[in-house]
Order: structure tokens, then C-alpha cells, then sequence
């Protein structure tokens, strides 16, 4: 069962979840998981699938011309990366607000970053979690993008991908990053982009 909670998180709370491991503990508002509920529900009603809406109407990663009806299993092997070096071309990352966000004082900002490119489980993580490289590999994007990009400390900006038995979306690979009060047209400005890429190879850029 999902984790509710009538009380806005405040950032320091989401931190020390976030750092402890334990992001099970992440809950909504009972207003916004009604919501997320019934969501899902008028899906259901109209056999869309789910994933296909998230890929069709919100990323547009395919066609508005795709049937929604048609299960994600049949299109995920069309959608290519540009680039298989993970978050190296900004095409193969959206910057997204959650729809359905965790339940977090006025201020702080819920984005999702979707990814093209594949962010497999570690197969030696009991939970499914992701590789260390990955993690090293996230944690540069998100001080990139996040931190640099919208002048805050790194402090102010947590990040967390949903092991693998956490995920409500598990065929498109994607990152929850939470912004302690972010200047809101910095944010806007983000929304609908890939985010600052890695340049592999630059001095500039840090070394794992």
C-alpha cells in the first residue's frame, strides 16, 4: 500500500529519506493519491495504457497519431537514444513536473527527469536499486542541472530513483529530484528540456 501522510514534508525531512535509503517512507497527500487513484482508474476505463500516455501525451516521445490503447510493450523498443552514454545528449532526457507529486510544504518543487537511455538494477542490490557508476553519473547531471543551473547550493537539491519494486512506471527509466524553493521561472524555464548534458571527456567536466 502506498504511504500516505496528511503532513507536508519539509526538505530536511525529504534529505535525511532520501540519504537513509529508506525512500519507502516518501508519502502523498490522501487528496493527491485520490487523485493519482482515479487517474489511473479512467485509464482503466478506456483501456489506455498508462505507460503509452506518459511516452504520447506528456513526453511526446512517439506520434500523437499512436493509438493509446496500444500497450507500451509493443512501442518501448522504437524509442532510441542519441547517444548510449547516459545523459551525454540532451535529447535523451525531459525535465518534467510530477503530476501526482509526494506531499511536500509549499515551495519545494517535485520534478521528474525521464531518460531515453536505459538505467538497469544492479544486480547485486537485493532492492533493485542502481549501479554505483549510474548513481555518480545521475549525481553530475543533477548538479549540473539543478544545483549550477539554477544558482543553489548543492544542499538544495535531492535526488532518488524508485528501486525497482517501488516503481508505479517501470519500463521508462526515470529520477525524482526534489528542489528545496527554487526560483520558480528558473524552474519554468526547465520544464520541457533535457537539462544540461555531460561532456564526456572535458576537463570541466568531473572524472569517476
Amino acid at each position: 500500500m502506498p504511504v500516505v501522510g496528511d503532513t507536508p514534508m519539509n526538505f530536511n525531512l525529504v534529505r535525511q529519506i532520501v540519504l537513509s535509503g529508506d525512500i519507502a517512507r516518501m508519502y502523498r497527500s490522501p487528496d493527491c493519491l485520490r487523485k493519482y487513484r482515479q487517474f489511473k482508474a479512467s485509464l482503466k476505463e478506456r483501456d489506455i495504457d498508462m505507460t503509452t500516455n506518459i511516452l504520447v501525451t506528456q513526453l511526446k516521445w512517439m506520434s500523437p497519431t499512436v493509438d493509446l490503447k496500444t500497450p507500451a510493450s509493443k512501442l518501448i523498443g522504437s524509442i532510441k537514444y542519441s547517444d548510449a552514454r547516459p545523459f551525454a545528449n540532451e535529447k535523451d532526457m525531459m525535465i518534467m513536473p510530477n503530476a501526482f507529486p509526494y506531499n511536500l510544504e509549499e515551495g519545494i518543487v517535485h520534478l521528474c527527469v525521464w531518460v531515453k537511455f536505459p538505467l538497469p538494477p544492479d544486480p547485486n542490490s537485493e532492492v533493485g536499486d542502481i549501479s554505483d557508476t549510474n548513481k555518480q553519473l545521475i549525481q553530475i547531471y543533477i548538479e549540473q542541472t539543478f544545483a549550477k543551473g539554477l544558482g543553489l547550493s548543492k544542499d538544495k537539491v535531492i535526488w532518488f530513483k524508485n528501486w525497482a519494486a517501488l516503481q508505479s512506471v517501470k519500463s521508462i527509466p526515470h529520477i525524482h529530484v526534489v528542489i528545496d524553493h527554487p526560483d520558480p521561472a528558473k524552474i519554468e524555464a526547465l520544464i520541457g528540456t533535457g537539462g544540461v548534458p555531460i561532456r564526456y571527456g572535458e576537463e570541466s567536466q568531473p572524472k569517476l
